[in-house]
Formats: C-alpha cells, structure tokens, sequence
C-alpha cells in the first residue's frame, strides 16, 4: 500500500474515533445547562489545576535535557521547555503530530539531529508507559472492588461479591502470574512462532529503552523527575475536582482513579489530543463516585477546554521564541 494512503487511512481511523466517542458523549448534552456549570466553576483551583500541569511540562523538559547531555547535546532547560510546549500545541492541532514538531524546534534551536531526539523521545514513552502502569496497577488493587460493583450493577450481574465472596481480584492476579510463568518455561518453543518472535522482540526493546537510562549521569534524579512528573498531572486532575461543587468532595484516592481512567482516554488515537475519548472515560469514572453524567461531562470539558486553550497559546508563544531563535542563530552564523 502507497505510504502516503496509508498514512491517509491511519488519520481517518483516528478522525473517526474521535468523532464517534464526541458523538457519543454529547449527543443527548444540554449546552445551556452544560454551559451554566461551566460558569459556576472555581476558577481559582482550576487555575492551581493548570499551574500544576505546566510545571510538570517543565518538569518533562529539565528530564529530557538528561537525556540529551547523555548524547552529547546540552540543550538547555528553557529551549527543551519551549519544544515540549510546542509538541503539546501541535497534538491539539494534528493528531500525533506533537513528537515531530518537539524534535523539529530543537533542530531550530540547538542544531540537534531529528533521529537523536526522536531516540531521546523513544526513552520518554516508554518510561511514560511504566508509569501508567504502575498507576493502573494501583487503583486495580486499592479500588478493584468499587470498580468491580460498579461494571457487575451495569451489566445487571452480582453473582460474585467482591468484598466477601470468591477473591476475584486475586485470582485474576494468580491468572497473570501463571501466564508469565507458562510463557517463561515455553520460551524456547514459543520462540520458533513468528508472532512471539515480534512479541520478544518488542518486549527486548522496552527493555532496552529502560536501561538506556543508566547512559544518564543522574540516574536517579531522571527516576525522580519521572515520578514527579506523573505526581504533577494526578494533582492537576485532583485539584481540578474542587473547581466543581458536585466534584469537590471527592478523595485523593478517588482523583487517582479518575486520573487513571481518564489517561486511557487520552493514550487512545483522537483528534485534539484525546478530544471525546478523554470526555467519556472521565465522565464514566466519575460515576464510580455517584457524580451525575452530566456533571462528568461538565468536569472533563472544563478540564480539556483550559489545557488545550493554555497549551495552544503558551505553544504560539513557544514557537515565536524559537522562530527568533533560529533567526539569531543565522545571523550568528553568517558574521563570524
């Protein structure tokens, strides 16, 4: 298949996805009431909120520099701060489009090669991937049983009782347990099959991209900051919470696992980066806490709406700068 189709049929599946779960969230809205709850919000903690989550986009791109004086490149704090917020910008704009865009403003400001930092960038997702699933992992333990009653109720099935009854939690981890075992013990058999051959592959990979970090002179402040990073967006989306009187209430615990859900939303392939799949995994969620749908649509527009309208003008700003950059640096070039 042309490269280019391709690419064309890849857009449009993401196009549509983002249209049918828009679709599907908004379709019964009300826009004046949606409307009237927006107005009712605490602009005050939305605006910690945000604060929070431009700190942990700052936070990315001091973890980046490490990566590239690994390389060789000392980019500086500000110039990686800049590519990140136009990365950020261009995810909103074009779909996917964020990676490309972050690696061409360093290219402008710092003469570093795309395939370097697109390496770096590799590194990033990845460790960015354990993250999600450390957290995913921790609302599975500590909230399994919520989320458990609360599927069982939607699909009018309660044959199990997850507090009292069969520990299902525990089982389902026995289960993942004894298929890592399995595959383990059957390594060498499963190797001959072309499809674990790509399995092995990419999980080598994974691997490899992990232990790319030990290159980092700091190690453990590149641990750090990616913690902190992750920390940053889960407060962001709890401080979120008390911008909402039908929100406010809610627990840190109860944040995470809104949070959790929520990046699900966002990881998803959709246009706005995460514009509609974002709004229905947060507004399900938040049912899990007894918030009516119409209030979790409210809360999950409110906080899409202000990153995005944050993101694209401190994106335009970024690009400014690094368009002036480039132009001094040019100007650098042709007097010496």
């Amino acid at each position: 298949m042309n490269k280019n189709i391709k690419s064309a049929l890849q857009y449009l599946v993401i196009v549509l996805i983002g249209v049918f779960f828009m679709y599907f969230v908004f379709k019964d809205t009300d826009w004046s009431d949606l409307f009237v709850r927006l107005k009712s919000a605490n602009l005050n903690w939305l605006l910690i909120g945000i604060s929070v989550g431009i700190f942990s986009h700052w936070l990315r791109a001091y973890r980046a520099t490490l990566l590239y004086h690994a390389m060789g490149y000392h980019v500086s704090t500000i110039n990686s701060f800049y590519a990140v917020l136009i990365g950020y910008m261009m995810n909103y704009v074009i779909p996917r489009a964020g990676e490309v865009s972050r690696c061409a403003a360093l290219v402008k400001t710092d003469r570093m090669p795309l395939e370097k930092s697109f390496g770096s960038l590799v590194t990033e997702r990845i460790v960015d991937v354990v993250m999600l699933i450390i957290v995913l992992a921790i609302i599975f333990l500590l909230q399994f049983e919520l989320i458990y009653r609360f599927i069982s109720k939607s699909f009018h099935y309660s044959d199990v009782d997850a507090d009292t009854g069969f520990p299902l939690k525990w089982l389902l981890l026995l289960i993942v347990a004894a298929i890592g075992v399995l595959i383990y013990v059957l390594r060498k058999k499963l190797a001959a099959s072309p499809l674990f051959v790509k399995i092995f592959e990419l999980i080598e990979g994974f691997g490899d991209g992990l232990l790319s970090i030990r290159h980092v002179k700091k190690p453990w402040l590149f641990v750090f900051l990616s913690f902190s990073i992750w920390f940053c967006y889960i407060l962001m989306m709890y401080f979120c919470l008390f911008a909402m009187e039908p929100t406010n209430h809610l627990l840190f615990l109860d944040g995470l696992t809104v949070f959790a859900i929520g990046t699900i939303g966002v990881v998803l392939p959709a246009p706005g980066a995460g514009a509609g799949t974002f709004h229905f995994f947060v507004s399900q969620s938040l049912l899990l806490f007894g918030v009516a749908i119409e209030d979790g649509i409210a809360y999950a527009t409110m906080v899409h709406g202000a990153q995005m309208l944050v993101l694209l003008v401190l994106g335009s700003v970024a690009s400014l700068f690094v368009l002036v950059q480039q132009k001094n640096n040019k100007t650098n070039e042709q007097t010496s």
